[in-house]
């Protein structure tokens, strides 16, 4: 019974790490590659082998998010998946991407200077919804995804996401199972019961 109402407040711990921001870093050097989109309904000539990083997301409320990434050294793209990524459809589940942002960042600190920044926002023409945004919903699973705009172009990124209408917070890291925790109380019904 200690295991299973240990396990049950480890579950809700997580869940009670979102923030109104979820801030992210990593690396793609090394990391697997995939067929870079360019658009919504193609993939890129020039990004066919481009090592990329996942980092998955879910949201609170539903309304409107921003996210945001910054490279170093590299020329990098950030995209925005919903409900399921998979490298070998890079077209499925794709909501909007972003190549180049000049401008100040709104999460992370400091600015973009073009090739070194990435913004998914409402209002910017260069994403590939041409400026629509990123409309989340609870119960979700997202996922951005940092890749480069050539197959040698990697390196470190930081990044953001989150909701610039107040309506949230965000979480990094997977969407808990439906139903997990009613699973761990009857775990924890049937470890009484045995006892009995």
């Amino acid at each position: 019974m200690k295991a299973v109402l240990g396990i049950a407040a480890l579950a809700l711990a997580a869940g009670s790490a979102t923030a109104q921001i979820g801030f992210f870093s990593g690396t793609t050097i090394g990391a697997p590659t995939w067929n870079r989109p360019v658009s919504l309904s193609g993939l890129s000539g020039v990004g066919t082998a481009t090592p990329f990083a996942v980092v998955p997301f879910y949201v609170s409320a539903a309304g409107t998010y921003l996210a945001e990434t910054s490279y170093v050294g590299f020329d990098g793209y950030l995209l925005v998946y919903g409900g399921s990524f998979s490298a070998a459809t890079p077209l499925v589940g794709l909501m909007d991407g972003d190549d180049d942002f000049t401008g100040p960042f709104v999460f992370i600190g400091g600015s973009g200077s073009g090739l070194d920044a990435s913004m998914i926002a409402s209002g910017e023409a260069s994403n590939y919804t041409a400026g629509a945004g990123l409309s989340l919903v609870p119960s979700t699973q997202y996922y951005a995804v940092v890749t480069g705009f050539g197959n040698s172009d990697t390196g470190d990124f930081r990044g953001a996401v989150g909701s610039t209408s107040g309506a949230g917070g965000v979480t990094i890291g997977l969407l808990p199972a439906p139903g997990a925790l009613a699973v761990l109380g009857l775990g924890g019904l049937v470890a009484t019961r045995r006892r009995r």
